[in-house]
C-alpha cells in the first residue's frame, strides 16, 4: 500500500474537529461515561463476590455470566440492532443498566442475586457496544474515520483504566459498594440522556431503514451476513484480528492474579498498580497509531502489534530467569528500581510495550470493517465480532486455570505467545495476498470488485 493509498485515512492533527460536531461529541461522552461505569462496576462486583464467597470459582462464574448472553443471543441481537434506531438503543440500554445498579444496591449481599442481575446487565450491554461502533461511520466523513476509530479505542482503553484503577478503588474505600452502585447508576442515566443528541443523517437512516416485520427473517438475515463476510478477505482478516484482541484481554485478565501470586509473589490486589504501564502504553500507542499507519499501512500495523504482544508475553514468561541473569551480572540489584523488587520492575518494564502493541490491533481492523460494511449490516457485523470474541474466550476462561495448575503460568504465557505469533504470520501473509490481488481496503470500486461485503459503505460529506 503506497502513501497515496494511506493519505486519505490520515486523521486531523487533533480530535477537536471530531468533537466540534455535537452529535459525535454526544456519542463520545456517552461511550466514555457508560464504559467507565461498566468496568468500575465489574471490578466492584468481583471484590464483592470474593468477599462473600472467598472463592475464585465464584469470581470466574461472575465473568462467565457476564459474557454468556452474548454467546447465546448474539444472532438476534445483531439483526434487531440493524432494524432499530441505534440512538434509541443507547438510551434504553443505559437506563436498563442503571436499573440493575439499583437492584445491586439492595441485593448485593446475595451472590446468586448478583449473578441474575449481571445477566440482565450483560444482555443490555450486548446491544450497547455494537450500537456505538455502528453509529461512528454515520456521523463522520470518510477522511476522519481512522481518527474516529482511534478515539473510540483510546476512550475504551481509558475507560477500562479509569474504571478499574481509579474510580472503583477511590469510591470503594470511603463509600463501599453502595457508593459505587449509586455512582455507576448515575453515569448510566446521564449517558442515556446524552443519546437524545445523537442524530445520524437522513441518508444514513434511509440506508438502514427496515420495512419488514420486526422479528421476521432473523436467521436468514444473519446467514446473509456470514455469506457476505466469507466472500471478503479483508473483512475476514479484520474480524479475526478484532476477535483475537478481545479474547487476549479476557484471557490475560484471568491469568494476571495467578501471575502475581506464582511469579511475583505479590498479592493479586496490587495487579492494577503493577500492570498500570500496560494502560499507559496503550494510550500512547493509540495517540500515535494514525501517524504509524500512514507510513507502514494498516494491515502491517496489526502484524507489528501481534508480534510485539508475542515478544512481551515471552518476556513475562521468562521474567524469573531474566531477573536472575541481571542480578548475576550486577546490572540490577534484587531491589530493582525504586525498591519495587527486581521481578516487579521487569514486569512493569515489559507491560508498557505490551500495551503499546495491543493498541495497534483494534483501530485499523475496526476501520476496515467500517469502510466495507453496508449500513444495513453494521449492527450484525460488529455484534458478530463481539459474539465471536466471547465464544472463543469461553473455553480459555473455563480451562485456563486447570491448564495453569498442570503446566505453570510461564508455559501458558509461552503457548499464548506462539498462538499470537502464528496469527501475526497469517495476518502478514493475507495482507500480502490482498495487495497482490489488488484488493485495497479503502472501499474503492477496485477494492470491492469481485470479492466484497456488498457495496461500499456510504459516508456523509
Amino acid at each position: 500500500m503506497n502513501a497515496d493509498d494511506n493519505s486519505e485515512f490520515l486523521p486531523p492533527r487533533s480530535t477537536g474537529l471530531l468533537l466540534a460536531d455535537r452529535r459525535f461529541a454526544a456519542l463520545w461522552v456517552n461511550q466514555a461515561l457508560a464504559q467507565t461505569a461498566q468496568y468500575a462496576l465489574l471490578f466492584t462486583l468481583l471484590v464483592v463476590v470474593l468477599d462473600l464467597t472467598g472463592s475464585t470459582i465464584h469470581t470466574t462464574l461472575l465473568v462467565f455470566f457476564f459474557i454468556v448472553p452474548s454467546t447465546l443471543f448474539g444472532m438476534p441481537v445483531g439483526v434487531l440492532l440493524d432494524r432499530w434506531r441505534k440512538e434509541s438503543v443507547l438510551t434504553v440500554t443505559n437506563f436498563i443498566r442503571a436499573a440493575t445498579c439499583v437492584g445491586l444496591l439492595f441485593f448485593h449481599s446475595e451472590v446468586w442475586a448478583i449473578y441474575g442481575l449481571i445477566l440482565v446487565f450483560a444482555a443490555a450491554s450486548q446491544f450497547f457496544n455494537p450500537a456505538v461502533v455502528a453509529l461512528i461511520p454515520t456521523l463522520v466523513t470518510k477522511s476522519r474515520l481512522m481518527a474516529a476509530n482511534t478515539l473510540y479505542n483510546f476512550t475504551l482503553t481509558s475507560a477500562q483504566f479509569a474504571g478499574i484503577v481509579f474510580l472503583a478503588p477511590a469510591i470503594l474505600k470511603p463509600a463501599g459498594p453502595d457508593g459505587m452502585f449509586i455512582l455507576a447508576g448515575a453515569f448510566f442515566v446521564l449517558a442515556g440522556g446524552l443519546s437524545a443528541f445523537v442524530h445520524p443523517g437522513d441518508q444514513a437512516r434511509r440506508e438502514a431503514k427496515w420495512e419488514g416485520p420486526l422479528f421476521g427473517g432473523i436467521p436468514e438475515d444473519f446467514r446473509k451476513t456470514w455469506r457476505a463476510l466469507r466472500g471478503d478477505l479483508a473483512s475476514i482478516m479484520a474480524l479475526v484480528q478484532l476477535t483475537l484482541g478481545s479474547t487476549l484481554v479476557l484471557v490475560f485478565a484471568i491469568l494476571i492474579p495467578r501471575f502475581m501470586q506464582d511469579t511475583l509473589d505479590v498479592p493479586p490486589d496490587n495487579a492494577a498498580y503493577v500492570f498500570a504501564p500496560t494502560g499507559v502504553g496503550a494510550l500512547v500507542g493509540l495517540r500515535f497509531i494514525s501517524w504509524f499507519a500512514g507510513r507502514v499501512g494498516r494491515e502491517r500495523v496489526v502484524t507489528v502489534g501481534l508480534t510485539g504482544i508475542a515478544l512481551c508475553l515471552v518476556a513475562l514468561a521468562l521474567v524469573e530467569p531474566l531477573a536472575a541473569l541481571l542480578e548475576w551480572t550486577h546490572i540490577l540489584t534484587p531491589d530493582g528500581v525504586a525498591g519495587l523488587g527486581l521481578l516487579v520492575t521487569l514486569t512493569m518494564f515489559f507491560a508498557f510495550p505490551m500495551g503499546l502493541s495491543y493498541a495497534l490491533l483494534n483501530a485499523p481492523a475496526q476501520t476496515i470493517l467500517h469502510e466495507r460494511a453496508p449500513a444495513e449490516m453494521r449492527g450484525r457485523i460488529f455484534t458478530t465480532q463481539i459474539v465471536s470474541a466471547n465464544f472463543f474466550s469461553l473455553l480459555p476462561l473455563l480451562a485456563i486455570g486447570a491448564i495453569t495448575d498442570v503446566v505453570g503460568i510461564s508455559w501458558v504465557l509461552t503457548l499464548i505467545a506462539l498462538l499470537v505469533s502464528a496469527a501475526g504470520v497469517a495476518s502478514a501473509v493475507l495482507a500480502r495476498r490482498a495487495e497482490e490481488t489488488h484488493l485495497p481496503t479503502d472501499g474503492s470500486p477496485a477494492g470491492v470488485a469481485g470479492r466484497r461485503l456488498g457495496r461500499p459503505a456510504p459516508y456523509r460529506d
